[in-house]
């Protein structure tokens, strides 16, 4: 066998071997991610999503809790709209020890000019029984919750409410305190304006951080208003600092806030992307411009020094999601590739990552795992490769060296082809000579086209698959070949005549 280019360069590649998976038994179709929220005990996560039935052109919710330290979906609950309303959408879940909360938005009418947005928060038990429910009492037409968070003794919620007469709009921006009873404390009203339904929030200690687009709080019906902030509030309705980040108009910005208040704001637009950084002080933190594919972010999660971003490729509907790792302090994005399947939503915490992917047959699940700030620094080593308008991708992780001195890896291979996606992930070994008595690796001594010595290599396999890596040093091109099974085949994105792969890779994603 011949290799025309050198095998060199370091391996970039993440880790797979401490991550697991979790089949959520739930479609994507029945479940658009909202939220992932996580419990004080270290082992239960809430995630909800919105499950919307085109035949009634309705909108419900979803609530799942898992225990990701065990592996195990505990229960999951669908949540229709309440007291009879058109439609549900859930916004966010929490827990306070003993129970699990949801907030929610809720239309009441199906028509435009008759329908009210208001405000629900639902409480399950521990093991998934509905205990109660609340409308919040707030005064005016249109209400619209941004976030919610556990307190000692029950949760508060912040959000905004929307009032209108023929010329104009107001808005006024609230937060309200429930006990574990769902009886609402004081609400503290700010009518000074407010961010509108997109923006993103958190209660971090004793301040509530937001951002996004913001709206004063009388705008006339036929005025347009383009202002994006970053601010920081008290619950009581006090102000503390407000920032602009973009200096010109930002398209398609996803916000978030991380647990130690720090607020991320990612704009794209025409393959420009924008990331701006804020304190928790106020201060600019950083601010990048650069070129990119991408357009359209989904979710986001501070991860040690980087950010995590679930991004779409600028042409939207039928373009697949990717999972981006991004330098703040230097604006540098990469390709990640941390589980199978598409990348759906990404959360962090405690030093552990959270991502829900969807596989080729639409199912979901949850991956969970742990990545050293070195790794992740080091990301990008997923290989791609274009063959009959199919896109090929592999990644391998670090090589991991056993007590007999064998090494192996982790490998990740995915096709994609328009809405196709078929994904194969195993545990690759490198052959050696058992007959010898002792391990010795078969090494293989390559020349190119004119003689001259090629850098040696090793064959990993597993099961179903062949690999050819460099034996010394990492691999800038790998061959793979595998069989596919039966079922595997009539899953798979390319021509389904033979179940034979057989790729050779140069060029790293």
């Amino acid at each position: 066998m011949k290799i025309s280019r050198t095998l060199a360069a370091a391996v970039t590649a993440l880790s797979f071997s401490h991550a697991q998976a979790l089949d959520l038994q739930v479609k994507a179709r029945q479940f658009d991610p909202t939220h992932i929220g996580f419990a004080a005990d270290g082992a239960r996560a809430c995630l909800v999503g919105d499950n919307f039935d085109p035949d009634a052109a309705q909108n419900s919710g979803e609530l799942l809790v898992v225990d990701y330290k065990t592996n195990a979906l505990l229960w999951k609950k669908h949540i229709p709209a309440p007291n009879g309303y058109v439609a549900l959408t859930a916004a966010q879940c929490a827990f306070d020890g003993e129970f699990v909360y949801v907030l929610a938005n809720v239309n009441t009418q199906a028509a435009q000019s008759l329908n009210q947005t208001l405000v629900y928060i639902l409480q399950f038990s521990a093991d998934g029984k509905q205990t109660g429910y609340k409308k919040l009492s707030l005064a005016g037409r249109n209400k619209f919750a941004y976030t919610l968070a556990p307190l000692a003794s029950g949760v508060q919620v912040a959000g905004y409410v929307k009032d209108e007469d023929n010329d104009a709009e107001y808005y006024s921006l609230f937060t309200v305190q429930l006990d574990r009873n769902l009886v609402e404390g004081r609400q503290n009203v700010r009518k000074t304006g407010a961010f509108n339904s997109s923006a993103s929030a958190r209660f971090v200690g004793e301040r509530l951080y937001i951002a996004g687009g913001f709206s004063p709080s009388k705008l006339g019906k036929t005025d347009y208003v383009d202002d994006y902030a970053h601010s920081q509030l008290l619950p009581n309705g006090g102000y503390v600092w407000s920032v602009r980040p973009f200096k010109q108009k930002a398209r398609d910005v996803k916000q978030e806030v991380s647990p130690r208040g720090v607020t991320y704001s990612l704009s794209g637009d025409e393959g420009i992307s924008t990331l701006a950084v804020t304190s928790p002080e106020g201060k600019p933190l950083a601010s990048a411009s650069y070129e990119g594919r991408f357009c359209k972010t989904y979710s986001m999660a501070e991860y040690g020094n980087a950010l995590l971003a679930v991004r779409q490729p600028c042409g939207g509907k039928g373009s697949a999601r990717e999972l981006r790792r991004i330098s703040p302090s230097s604006g540098r994005e990469d390709a990640l590739q941390l589980a199978a399947g598409e990348p759906l939503f990404v959360a962090a915490h405690d030093g552990h990552w959270f991502l829900l992917s969807k596989d080729g047959a639409g199912d979901l699940s949850l991956n969970v795992g742990m990545v050293n700030e070195k790794q992740a620094a080091d990301a990008g080593s997923r290989f791609k490769l274009n063959s009959g308008g199919v896109e090929h991708s592999l990644q391998v992780s670090r090589y991991q060296v056993d007590n007999k001195g064998v090494p192996s890896f982790d490998y990740v291979y995915e096709q994609r082809a328009g809405s196709c996606r078929f994904s194969v992930t195993g545990h690759a070994v490198a052959g050696f000579d058992e007959s010898k008595g002792k391990v010795e690796l078969e090494v293989f001594n390559l020349q190119d086209d004119d003689g001259k010595p090629l850098p040696q290599i090793l064959v990993y396999y597993d099961d179903a698959s062949t690999f050819t890596l460099p034996f010394k040093g990492a691999p800038r091109q790998v061959s793979f070949d595998r069989t596919l099974s039966p079922e595997q085949l009539k899953r798979s994105c390319g021509s389904q005549d033979s179940a034979q792969l057989s790729l050779l890779f140069n060029e790293k994603a």
